[in-house]
């Protein structure tokens, strides 16, 4: 597997501007909506806004570039089996769930309260904004969790189905920035299904802001991206 780690930040980072964007408009759009009401007011009047349809709406596009992302992570991962179509899309739509009861849902709620606090309060829409970023997690962060649930989740269902004898090694980066958990699997080497479970528990990598992954090795693990040896720059 090429090392697309770099792919998926970029694409974590567009959708994160998008969720941005969004949540400026819908908030600026709102706020013109019940301008000059009471807090009282714009509380009965927002009631009636479905404001997280509105960001799946604005949003869908996101969603598209995150299922690309994913679409490019399995085709970079080397396998010799294969998963059929219809539980690689279930999987996408739970970890695609996860992100949206996030940016869509929680926001949507978060969005609600702060501006009804702002107009209370005589906010203006840019630190009712500035409000709603300081309860909300990073985006960025969630899209890559979301990548890593997959990838992990893919790669659990692939490794059951291989023989028990399939080598596994751990593939990414190995330099300053690579934290202790994922060295150690690292240095793990080639190892089986059975030996990584007994040492790890699963074949899942470290989930937040990873960069790497378990995978079948393959003749040219080198060209899979396995760095046993550290780097640094």
């Amino acid at each position: 597997m090429a090392d697309i780690s770099q792919e998926l930040d970029r694409i974590a980072e567009q959708f994160a501007v998008k969720v941005g964007l969004a949540k400026g408009e819908v908030v600026n759009a709102l706020m013109d909506l019940v301008k000059g009401k009471t807090a009282e007011e714009s509380l009965e009047i927002l009631a009636g806004v479905n404001i997280q349809a509105a960001m799946e709406i604005k949003l869908a596009g996101a969603f598209s570039m995150y299922e690309a992302g994913v679409v490019s992570m399995l085709k970079n991962t080397y396998t010799t089996i294969a998963i059929p179509e219809s539980v690689l899309r279930t999987i996408l739509d739970l970890t695609k769930a996860s992100i949206s009861s996030e940016v869509t849902g929680r926001l949507s709620k978060v969005s609600l309260q702060s501006i009804i606090d702002g107009i209370a309060t005589g906010k203006s829409p840019s630190e009712v904004i500035a409000a709603i970023d300081d309860i909300m997690p990073r985006v960025d962060t969630l899209v890559n969790t979301a990548f890593s649930q997959f990838s992990n989740t893919a790669k659990n269902i692939m490794a059951e189905k291989l023989p028990p004898e399939t080598k596994f090694i751990y593939i990414g980066a190995y330099d300053s920035k690579t934290r202790d958990a994922c060295v150690e699997k690292i240095q793990f080497g080639e190892r089986t299904r059975a030996e990584i479970i007994g040492r790890f528990g699963d074949l899942n990598n470290e989930i937040f802001n990873c960069r790497h992954g378990w995978e079948e090795m393959s003749s040219s693990p080198k060209d899979q991206g396995y760095n046993p040896e550290k780097f640094n720059a």
